[in-house]
């Protein structure tokens, strides 16, 4: 993608360092822990003690033995690099597949539970909600046992959660448990990125990531085309939305068997732990994993309600994120009553959406290797965050350009393939703004608090994500098909000069946050 080497990598940014740096657990920097008495986990051990082990360097400090060791990931092999690149990447694919896989079934399940459109809706939009709560605790907990363990066990309870909720009886039994699926399956969207920035060097970890970015959008995009085709497939049996999520997820399952840890700091700890040396940390375990925990709570939640630029921001690409989980309800009703498409024919549709998630991609990529990187030279490898903005300027003026195309163009006369091609400025305007947000917000608020604002972001993103479907086919209704898009159009063209208000100001709005900001 043409990434700049003279700034951190945009994979740490969309980790975006989030829970899980190698750096010193710097996110806790604000937090304050008291000191464990003294004891002998954490001194010398006394001549007279029976255990074998010796004292070693606390784990904070510990380091690879040379920049050639061969435990450390970026030595890898090739093939194993991308290996474990893959897994994180197919990971967040099918945890994001599950959620819109169910969509073609919300029919079949109002009949067969005798519930209203509302609340057949809830196992989608309780799912969705659920990659707000899974990753609260899935961050704090890689950064103290490492990221293979998250790997290993959020995956076999999103597959077990799923199986139940596909023998489910009722309609309270399959929300219940398509929500915990979510909770427990989507601490992948926390270490994945991290897991990258561990086995790939600064240089090379961008084009590494590009597949893992795309994850939460092409697994919602791709859902309803999947789950439209099995569930037509055996006789429009409702439960098969969930076992294609177990036949997509049993292979990345097995293949994850074969992961080797990829942490630093877990990595030389248990090479330490090996070689019979105690290792002592500062804090207790649980301690730590606490004051991890409170900061990953209600750090986001002060920065979204005292930092503009969090907040702003957060809104933004949020209501673009969420416009696509609401063109699951808007698609299957306009290209049903104006084109008479079944569900399979509706889920194709969604393909002019991946095609702009693409061309957002391509447009991020080329800023980057272009205006971003002169700005680089020009201020000597530390440019303003806001040249970080240029995709987002774009996808504002392309999103409501697709929104107001989809509004307008669905009607008889017209062809389909018009309404179709509108999802190709949509994508690119939802992605793009969704790519530079990011990493502008970790640009601004750097390894420290970068992560936090992300996680703002990400809990706004993923709230609004399961609150629009809700009442998306209501305004259709209500409203009509034309004015009801045109509704989330204006909505859209309200919101246009917010990217290009920061990108001209943002640096006035820096200087006076109460966080550590980048001042250039």
């Amino acid at each position: 993608m043409g990434l700049n080497t003279h700034t951190n990598t945009d994979l740490e940014k969309l980790d975006v360092r989030s829970h899980d740096s190698d750096e010193g657990d710097a996110s806790l920097e604000s937090v304050e822990l008291p000191e464990p008495k003294e004891s002998n986990n954490g001194a010398l051990p006394s001549p007279s003690s029976s255990s074998s082990e010796t004292s070693g360097t606390p784990i904070e400090e510990l380091d690879w033995d040379s920049p050639a060791d061969v435990k450390n990931p970026h030595n890898w092999p090739i093939w194993k690099r991308v290996f474990h690149t893959a897994i994180p990447a197919l990971y967040g694919f099918v945890v994001t597949l599950a959620t819109s896989a169910y969509v073609p079934s919300i029919p079949i399940i109002m009949a067969k539970f005798e519930v209203e459109r509302e609340v057949a809706i809830l196992p989608l939009s309780l799912y969705t909600f659920g990659f707000v709560v899974g990753p609260v605790f899935a961050a704090p907990l890689s950064e103290l046992y490492g990221r293979r363990i998250i790997y290993w066990t959020t995956l076999p309870l999103l597959l077990i959660f799923t199986a139940i909720a596909g023998v489910s009886n009722n309609i309270t039994q399959l929300i219940v448990n398509r929500f915990l699926a979510a909770t427990f399956g989507s601490g992948s969207l926390a270490v994945g990125a991290g897991t990258i920035a561990d086995i790939w060097s600064p240089t090379s970890n961008g084009r590494a990531a590009v597949f893992f970015i795309l994850a939460p959008f092409l697994g919602p995009a791709l859902g309803p085309l999947t789950g439209a085709y099995i569930i037509d497939e055996y006789n429009n049996n409702w439960r098969y939305s969930m076992w294609v999520v177990m036949i997509v997820a049993a292979p990345i399952l097995c293949a994850a068997v074969f992961m080797q840890e990829t942490s630093k700091q877990r990595i030389l700890y248990l090479r330490q732990k090996a070689q019979g040396v105690k290792v002592p940390r500062k804090t207790g375990d649980t301690r730590l994993l606490l004051g991890k925990l409170q900061v990953a709570v209600t750090r986001p939640l002060h920065m979204m309600c005292l930092e503009p630029l969090v907040a702003f921001l957060s809104i933004y690409s949020g209501f673009a994120f969420a416009m696509m989980f609401s063109f699951f309800g808007s698609y299957s009703y306009v290209f049903q009553v104006v084109y008479g498409f079944n569900q399979k024919e509706v889920g194709l549709t969604f393909l002019g959406v991946l095609v702009g998630f693409l061309f957002a991609v391509v447009s991020f990529g080329i800023f980057d290797a272009t205006l971003y990187k002169k700005a680089a030279f020009r201020a000597k490898a530390k440019p303003a965050p806001e040249h970080r903005l240029y995709t987002a300027l774009l996808g504002s003026l392309t999103l409501p350009i697709g929104l107001f195309w989809f509004a307008w163009t669905p009607q008889k006369s017209i062809h389909w393939i018009v309404p179709v091609l509108a999802g190709i400025p949509f994508g690119l305007g939802s992605l793009g703004i969704f790519i530079s947000v990011t990493t502008y917000l970790v640009d601004v608020y750097q390894a420290k608090n970068g992560a936090s604002a992300v996680a703002a972001n990400g809990i706004l993103r993923y709230t609004l994500g399961a609150i629009f479907p809700l009442f998306t086919l209501q305004m259709y209704e209500a409203l009509g098909i034309h004015w009801a898009g045109s509704v989330f159009a204006f909505v859209a063209l309200a919101l246009l000069p917010m990217p290009w208000f920061f990108y001209f100001h943002g640096h006035k709005l820096r200087m006076r946050s109460k966080y550590d900001t980048f001042k250039g």
